[in-house]
């Protein structure tokens, strides 16, 4: 993963550009452009960021938010996976303004000293929204939650474990970083946690479309392999568990336990909404990951269904409270 300069025009921000090693921003709006490299320094008094990693040659922006008044001397951090709405405000990657799911949990961030990191995976690749030719297969594979976007998200990791303020201190703790994401991010944060050591040797990796199995020839990609210091865990909002047959048999068939190979390598949160479309499948693996002894709870909102979050009621505070106390529990937000 590199990351690299991006032409700021468009974007209306003041890029500081220090040569190869760094650069630094200084003012409250600022792009970050890094040349080739190995870790993004900060002046103290920025809060908006934006970086670009290049992940298999796309230019992936990742848009970075710094608390203040904490008084911290480092942070614990969550990287943001979005949904098939895409992360920008009327879909513009352009104007650098996040839509307001995004901006809110921002705000959390800001007042619970989180640093944030929010991945845009489709921009950079020339898609504004999951839809469409996006949905089905071939196309799908190019922004696939499976085994493209989970790269993104590692990227983010790496960047957050590299960020320096300008005295030489870690921004960030780097064993203290989580992941959330909502929808198609959700199901991009359980691959992303999918523990790559428990793969079956013989494992052929393939997805299923309207009936019609794709493998490895024709696009479909092993996941992206277990960092050696990963997440230390992720949330997950009403996404998709069965990841069009990737993971293998059905959660909720006779031969789900045996047929079924996933398994995150760190603990994961599941806010399942009562009335979700996808939540049927979700619960069956649920039942599975526990049966596997494997590091998950979940929390199950009534009267609410797929995308609960977005909505100005109850379950939604309600749920935003349990994920920042759980992400206070794994990310040690007391430091």
């Amino acid at each position: 993963m590199k990351i690299l300069p991006k032409s700021l025009s468009k974007l209306n921000l003041v890029p500081i550009i220090l040569g190869v090693f760094c650069s630094s921003c200084s003012q409250d709006d600022a792009i970050l452009s890094v040349l080739e490299s190995p870790k993004v320094v900060l002046e103290k008094s920025t809060m908006d960021t934006i970086v670009y990693a290049i992940v298999d040659n796309y230019e992936i922006p990742i848009y970075l938010s710094v608390p203040k008044g904490c008084n911290n001397v480092n942070y614990p951090a969550v990287v943001v996976m979005h949904g098939s709405d895409g992360m920008w405000t009327n879909h513009d990657s352009n104007t650098g303004k996040m839509s307001g799911q995004n901006s809110e949990w921002r705000e959390l961030f800001d007042q619970n000293c989180i640093v944030g990191a929010f991945v845009d995976s489709y921009s950079g690749r020339g898609v504004s929204t999951r839809t469409g030719k996006w949905i089905t297969a071939p196309d799908n594979f190019k922004i696939s939650s499976q085994f493209v976007r989970p790269k993104d998200a590692n990227a983010a990791l790496e960047v957050l474990k590299k960020l320096k303020f300008s005295d030489g201190t870690n921004v960030v703790r780097p064993q203290d970083i989580g992941l959330l994401g909502f929808s198609d991010g959700a199901s991009a944060v359980a691959s992303t946690l999918y523990d790559t050591n428990k793969t079956p040797n013989d494992w052929e990796w393939s997805q299923s479309f309207d009936d019609k199995k794709y493998d490895t020839s024709s696009g479909v990609l092993p996941p992206a392999q277990k960092p050696k210091s990963g997440f230390a865990g992720g949330v997950f909002y009403y996404g998709g568990s069965g990841g069009y047959n990737y993971w293998g048999a059905n959660a909720c068939g006779d031969n789900g336990l045996k047929g079924n190979i996933y398994v995150p390598y760190a603990p994961m949160l599941y806010q399942i909404p009562e009335e979700g479309y996808l939540s049927e499948n979700t619960l069956c693996l649920i039942e599975l990951l526990n049966e596997k002894k494997a590091p998950v709870e979940f929390n199950f909102y009534k009267g609410v269904g797929h995308g609960f979050d977005f909505d100005d009621n109850n379950q939604s505070s309600v749920a935003r409270k349990n994920a920042l106390n759980w992400f206070n529990k794994i990310l040690h937000m007391e430091k």
